[in-house]
């Protein structure tokens, strides 16, 4: 039997907790965005970690953004962490929230929700580790597939009745700027089209479709007429961009480790197609109305593709049905069997010629 709702009337202040990564923060940006406008005197707060608090920086539908500094993910379980934690927990129950939602579903995020001192604490469909002890579950409906649909039957739940999803990004001025500023530094005047590559292989290699084979979709796509490319991706990526410059016969630009997250957007939104592997950029440039082709391994494209552009997520899952563990949807089928060739079959198994259709698509398809 599903939960009963709160009474939204009696709800001055409510506190969404969404972490980490960029793409998660970025996924529950409908979320905030349905209950502000459901509940225009509903005072929303939303805890973050540093390395993605820009991404909901200056959103107008939030009265405060607390960021967890960098130093929460390390030696969780030391004295000094504890410390913190307990800090923590003082700081959000002075603010007296009535309602916390964990659109994470962690134990991590799970103990945040509990330690804000909500009477009542709310989480989304999919909960794990020690989540379902501390947070009522709030079933989706069956026709919602998408982690943005599912998190916004949460804002259902509590009295929104969503549209189109929105993604209140704010990029300041001084963003757009430097974004312009570096395009004119390799060669891109403004107004002109280009298309931004992101050849990052998710940090452990298993996300990535390789460096030759984005050089070869560049070559590939070389003859398009007024469309330069430009790479991006943190100072992790530098040696895998240095290997795709270093294969294509006419090298990308690079902005590679150049950019803030904020300009990062700027430089998106501004593309006229991005392509990339399954990445915080992929769910950025979506947000942003920027067309993008996606290439997945072991993620569910149903459930995480770029919100809009689920037909432009290109993979061959089925390369790998009887080994990966995500090949089934979000609950692994068998924990110790997971792919780490660099890059799995599945990726591997995505054609140069595929994705260079793909992104023709989606350049005459244009924005949404």
């Amino acid at each position: 039997m599903p939960p009963a709702p709160p009474d939204m009337r009696q709800v001055r202040r409510l506190l969404i907790v969404k972490l980490s990564s960029i793409g998660d923060v970025i996924h529950a940006l409908p979320f905030g965005a349905a209950l502000a406008e459901a509940h225009p005197g509903l005072e929303i707060s939303w805890i973050v970690e540093e390395m993605s608090a820009p991404m909901v920086a200056g959103n107008p539908c939030l009265k405060e953004v607390i960021v967890l500094p960098q130093e929460w993910r390390v030696a969780r379980f030391s004295a000094a962490s504890l410390r913190r934690f307990l800090a923590l927990a003082r700081s959000l129950r002075e603010r007296r929230f009535d309602v916390a939602v964990d659109l994470q579903g962690l134990s991590k995020s799970a103990l945040v929700a509990w330690a804000s001192g909500a009477p009542r604490r709310y989480g989304w469909d999919w909960l794990r580790e020690l989540a379902p002890l501390l947070l009522t579950r709030v079933p989706r409906r069956p026709e919602s597939v998408h982690i943005i649909d599912q998190f916004l039957d949460v804002a259902r739940f509590l009295g929104a009745e969503p549209g189109p999803a929105r993604f209140p990004i704010h990029i300041p001025d001084e963003d757009h700027a430097a974004a312009e500023a570096l395009l004119r530094q390799v060669g891109i005047p403004a107004g002109a089209p280009f298309m931004v590559v992101n050849p990052s292989s998710g940090g452990g290699g298993n996300k990535g479709w390789g460096a030759q084979r984005f050089a070869a979709l560049l070559d590939a796509l070389a003859p398009e007429p007024g469309l330069p490319a430009v790479t991006i991706g943190s100072r992790a990526d530098l040696a895998e961009d240095s290997a795709l410059r270093a294969a294509c016969s006419r090298p990308p630009a690079s902005l590679v480790g150049r950019t803030s997250l904020k300009q990062l957007a700027a430089l998106l939104q501004r593309a006229a197609v991005h392509v990339c592997g399954d990445t915080g950029s992929a769910h950025l440039a979506a947000a942003l109305g920027t067309p993008v082709v996606s290439l997945f391994g072991r993620s569910n494209p149903a459930r995480l593709a770029p919100y809009g552009w689920e037909e432009f997520a290109l993979h061959h899952r089925e390369q790998c049905a009887a080994a990966c563990r995500r090949f089934h949807g979000s609950a692994p089928v068998n924990s110790r069997q997971k792919c780490l060739e660099p890059p799995p079959r599945c990726l591997a198994a995505i054609p140069v010629d595929e994705v260079a259709h793909a992104v023709r698509r989606a350049l005459s398809r244009g924005r949404t």
